[in-house]
């Protein structure tokens, strides 16, 4: 039911959690045409937190944090940065007609593709030597267009977008929250940057000036997956810096049974038994890099799915080890929904593959929650609860909703800003 109660507000901001009793964070991981996962299961929780608070919610004005990486980035700008000449995003069922729209068009086949082997060859050759198999321009565009000449500093709540450096050889993370000694470049520089994955698209590079205006610091940037693909664990460790950091914003006494999470994966291109030794120890460097049978690029599949599996883990253990597991919600597409053998690629917009990955999406709603079972080392099915993932992302909707209130509410009778 639709609240009309005037505690419910748009578009008001979310007040700070000082106000409140929870931390609310929204992960989101990266990989290309796949985010059409996480942006139908995000469009499902938005529209409960319009059945709970009015048509106008929208999902920023719920969490605290909104990380995300590569493609996941994409989806937290759009998320977190208001329409040209509004103060409100566009809604999250948008942003999944974003990617049927434009996917064809970001990952445009090249046209040699219609004369048979002899262009796919070409294309092969042109991957080796010549430069990233997209010129990235269209991308560029669309969030140039998107963001305008916003800064991380005017996002309707705090993001984080993690990158890579190749000058420095570190990571880089661009957040939202005020400090002086963090850069806050525009919008689509980051965006660009945070989703530049290698051999897919160019390295994005960009000067930025410290806000004092006195040093200006270069940089060279390719796809956050490098570093984190799952950007769960990265926005925690934000949220419990800004806590040491003595932010105002936060209760001093945080603990993790404050946090309220939500992760959401794009599955992997991959599945166990993909690979063995035997194929493997035939492998030269250039195997490694490029499978000429799957047309994977192995290296980078292993690389960024035993990152994303630590962060599950590690997060999941942290939860779960604090009496407070249901507070995490981690949702990744996993076989039976991609088959083994079956490839779901990053960068494969054709119009039957994207509808598989909405139907994995909407299958996924309907699978019962998976947790972390520490015997296995895997995610499980509990057989003694039943609970969907849609029934646990309403009963989630309603924590946030009620946060919202409660910390609306406090605002008022305090004059709290």
């Amino acid at each position: 039911m639709c609240s009309n109660s005037t505690d419910v507000e748009f578009p008001a901001r979310l007040p700070p959690p000082k106000l409140g009793k929870k931390i609310t964070v929204l992960s989101i991981d990266g990989e290309g045409i796949r985010g059409l996962i996480p942006s139908v299961i995000i469009a499902f929780l938005e529209k409960e937190l319009q059945k709970l608070d009015g048509a106008d919610a929208r999902i920023a004005d719920y969490f605290d944090l909104i990380a995300g990486t590569s493609t996941g980035g994409l989806i937290t700008v759009m998320l977190a940065t208001p329409k040209k000449g509004t103060n409100r995003p566009i809604t999250a069922e948008k942003i999944k007609k974003f990617y049927l729209k434009n996917g064809p068009k970001i990952f445009s086949p090249k046209r040699r593709d219609e004369y048979g082997p002899l262009g796919r060859f070409c294309n092969f050759l042109e991957f080796l030597w010549v430069g990233p198999k997209y010129d990235g321009k269209f991308l560029h565009k669309k969030i140039n267009d998107l963001t305008g000449k916003r800064t991380l500093a005017n996002t309707l709540t705090k993001i984080l977008l993690p990158a890579f450096d190749l000058s420095s050889l570190n990571p880089v993370f661009f957040s939202s929250y005020k400090n002086k000694r963090e850069v806050k470049p525009k919008l689509s520089d980051v965006c660009i940057a945070t989703s530049a994955a290698p051999t897919y698209f160019p390295p994005h590079g960009f000067d930025e000036y410290y806000p004092s205006g006195r040093h200006r610091v270069a940089y060279h940037l390719i796809d956050g997956g490098v570093a984190t693909n799952n950007p769960t664990m990265l926005a925690i460790s934000r949220v419990a810096r800004e806590v040491v950091r003595k932010n105002p914003d936060f209760h001093p006494d945080v603990d993790y049974k404050s946090f309220v999470v939500i992760s959401i994966g794009t599955g992997s291109a991959r599945q166990r038994g993909a690979y063995n030794a035997e194929d493997c120890a035939r492998w030269g460097a250039l195997d490694w890099i490029y499978n000429r049978r799957s047309g994977d690029n192995p290296l980078f599949d292993m690389l960024s799915q035993a990152s994303a599996y630590m962060v599950e883990r590690n997060v999941a253990f942290l939860f779960q080890s604090h009496g407070c597991g249901k507070n995490y919600l981690r949702i990744q597409p996993r076989e039976p929904l991609f088959r083994k053998g079956e490839k779901l690629s990053m960068d494969d917009a054709s119009k039957e593959n994207m509808n598989k990955l909405i139907n994995v999406a909407e299958v996924l709603l309907k699978e019962p929650v998976a947790r972390m079972n520490w015997t296995a080392g895997l995610y499980m099915v509990d057989t003694n609860d039943e609970t969907t993932n849609a029934q646990e992302l309403v009963r989630l909707a309603m924590i946030l909703s009620n946060e919202r209130r409660a910390r609306l509410a406090t605002q008022k009778t305090s004059g709290d800003r």
